[in-house]
């Protein structure tokens, strides 16, 4: 395993690393998004570990700043989402002039997942996804569910005083959400670029792996809730959904880092034969 500079786009602007496994046989892709404006080491190097640990596994492994995050300078006169989709022309251009074409799995964080859902949407060459709190759907019994959470909680009882008090001090300007910023910065695919994107996967025979932490508690509360919401024919065969509400959106608990990693290893060598064999 090694890794070396990644550059794509107009006279090599674009930057990234790539982690490139012992062989090179039969090695899919993997491409990780930054989250917000985080470097592509991503929170607590989280693109790091990940990129190397799938590289152990076989595949080749590229952690990418998209324009205008990290190194690569931004692109002037473009939306977000056609800043994305000229990025992602020259990326996969990379690939293929580099590595020849591969299979592809998209892995992000927040606005990273939001960037590999709207990519697959187009792209018939991804097979598999990595998404940490993406934007779900809520089902049915989802509000049921909420209210049954909040009322048999003795914890948001006994912190009802200091939740109160947090959101006046954040009503009044005195107090910011950790999290508003990122939030801010969420490009989040449409309800019609998800199901785009998820019946591709279904339709190539691809996988995914979802995780949601305590960040996505007001849009997800119950394992199986994302496949079901999104009411693809075939979906729940394709994704495997983790809940985990009392880890932060981040990471940024080591033990909580290294469930996640023994997570994503566990997933990847199980898919990893689905993730690499070609369509038709």
């Amino acid at each position: 395993m090694k890794e070396e500079v990644f550059r794509y786009g107009e006279n090599n602007r674009g930057y990234g690393m790539v982690t490139v496994p012992a062989s090179l046989e039969n090695a899919p892709v993997v491409v990780t998004f930054n989250a917000g404006l985080i470097h592509r080491e991503g929170p607590y190097r989280l693109n790091v570990l990940v990129c190397r640990a799938l590289a152990e596994i076989g595949f080749i492994a590229i952690r990418i700043d998209l324009s205008g995050k990290g190194d690569t300078p931004a692109r002037e006169g473009l939306s977000n989402r056609e800043s994305v989709a000229l990025d992602w022309k020259y990326i996969k251009a990379s690939i293929n002039d580099r590595f020849g074409e591969r299979n592809l799995t998209l892995m992000g964080l927040c606005s990273g997942a939001d960037t590999a859902i709207t990519i697959t949407a187009e792209e018939k060459d991804v097979k598999g996804l990595i998404l940490l709190d993406p934007v779900s759907p809520v089902d049915a019994d989802f509000h049921r569910r909420a209210l049954k959470a909040k009322l048999t909680n003795i914890h948001k009882w006994l912190n009802l005083p200091a939740n109160i008090l947090r959101r006046f001090r954040r009503g009044m300007g005195w107090e910011t959400d950790p999290y508003q910023h990122m939030a801010s910065l969420r490009d989040a695919p449409t309800p019609q670029d998800a199901r785009c994107c998820f019946t591709h996967i279904v339709s190539n025979n691809g996988r995914v792996l979802a995780v949601f932490t305590s960040h996505a508690v007001d849009r997800y509360n119950q394992e199986g809730q994302f496949t079901r919401a999104m009411e693809i024919d075939g979906f729940d065969r394709c994704c495997e959904e983790v809940y985990w509400p009392c880890v932060e959106h981040i990471f940024p608990v080591q033990v909580h880092r290294d469930r996640l990693m023994e997570k994503i290893d566990d997933w990847a060598r199980r898919q990893f034969s689905v993730l690499n064999q070609r369509a038709g």
